[in-house]
């Protein structure tokens, strides 16, 4: 009996041993795990570093590709002769999701006819004592009287008219610190406007006072203002406006700061693309030009977009030279070798249309509560 005693001892330290080893190996591949996707995320975050720095030192300069002709690849992309004051149509090629939104004729006159509408219910003089009735479900009331008993703040607002309606927002920001982190145009971030809280990918771009066409930036940048689009619920200016990035942690950081500029629907801002070429033979004001295009039928078919160097020189196509890409260019004066000349192409680019609509148009944000279910036919 003592033997069989020893014998099941040790088949249970045997037991645990194996366990802890076990134990260990579960806890080594998740090390190796979160060491993979920590250098995962520093990989990610150095591409996006270089990219940046890239966009500063070559902005808007793009490769044309070998393997198909670049009148296919740039087919949704224009020329334009000025940028301040070409033409361009706002109700041209519009997305399905217009459909969807708000558009208002004259912007002051819509704000001003919501304020007028109902203006003792929807303001309140500072520092004024007010009894607020409302009606809601009892849960709700239960809660809130919990919730104050404790010392919690309630929160209560008022929504005017329109303000339950989506639009193309505009929001004139302002990075709030330079902490060394990327934040690119579509990134998924945390809006707070006013009294609402919603996740949006908003694209940035030029804030620019002259002109109707305001060009997209790839980058939020380190410094200066600039214009943050995206389809949300309609505010009016001045609203306070926030944008935040959440972290994997859940925690969230300010990363812009500004105020609401209001639905604009025919605010258009375009991306710009540059392709360039290097002069091959010089003689006074012609050149020869190569790489920017690669078959004689492209060269053919962009032959009216003006052409423009880094030094400022302006000129344009002559006429097709060969049949791997070269081009006889005209300039308005002698460039040099050491020169670039390039092409600017322009398309009208629009924020991503939330895949639920219904969650930004809720106050806070969250996700709205399903309807009840119907009861089993009898």
């Amino acid at each position: 009996e003592d033997d069989e005693d020893d014998d099941e001892d040790e088949d249970d330290e045997e037991d645990d041993e194996d366990e802890d080893e076990d134990e260990e190996d579960e806890e080594e591949s998740e090390d190796g795990m979160d060491a993979d996707a920590e250098a995962a995320d520093a990989e990610g975050f150095l591409a996006r570093r270089r990219a940046a720095t890239e966009e500063s030192d070559f902005p808007d300069e793009v490769d044309t590709p070998v393997d198909m002709p670049a009148r296919t690849r740039f087919q949704k992309y224009r020329g334009l002769k000025s940028f301040r004051s070409s033409p361009w149509d706002p109700l041209e090629n519009l997305p399905s999701e217009y459909a969807k939104i708000a558009h208002f004729r004259s912007l002051n006159a819509s704000r001003l006819r919501a304020v007028a509408e109902d203006p003792n219910s929807a303001y309140a003089p500072v520092g004024a004592y007010v009894t607020v009735w409302f009606s809601v479900p009892a849960e709700y009331a239960e809660s809130a009287v919990a919730k104050s008993a404790a010392g919690e703040v309630l929160v209560v607002g008022a929504l005017q008219r329109y303000e339950n309606s989506m639009a193309a927002m505009h929001y004139n920001v302002t990075r709030a610190k330079d902490d060394g982190d990327v934040i690119r145009s579509k990134d998924t971030l945390v809006v707070i406007c006013g009294l609402r809280r919603f996740e949006a990918q908003p694209i940035f771009s030029e804030d620019r006072h002259q002109g109707d066409k305001h060009k997209i930036l790839r980058f939020l940048p380190p410094r200066g203002s600039c214009c943050a689009s995206l389809f949300a619920p309609v505010a009016w200016a001045p609203a306070p406006v926030l944008l935040c990035r959440r972290h994997k942690s859940g925690a969230m950081t300010v990363v812009a700061a500004g105020s609401c500029v209001g639905p604009r629907a025919n605010r258009i801002t375009l991306k710009r693309l540059v392709i360039t070429a290097l002069p091959l033979k010089l003689k006074k004001r012609k050149a020869t030009c190569r790489f920017m295009f690669f078959n004689p039928d492209d060269v053919r078919w962009f032959k009216p977009v003006e052409l423009w160097t880094k030094e400022g020189r302006r000129g344009h196509i002559k006429e097709s030279l060969g049949t791997h890409g070269y081009m006889k260019c005209t300039f308005d004066a002698p460039i040099q070798h050491s020169d670039t000349v390039c092409m600017s192409l322009y398309k009208r680019v629009f924020p991503p249309y939330p895949e639920d609509p219904t969650v930004q148009l809720d106050t806070l944000g969250g996700t709205p509560k399903p309807l009840p279910a119907l009861p089993a036919p009898p």
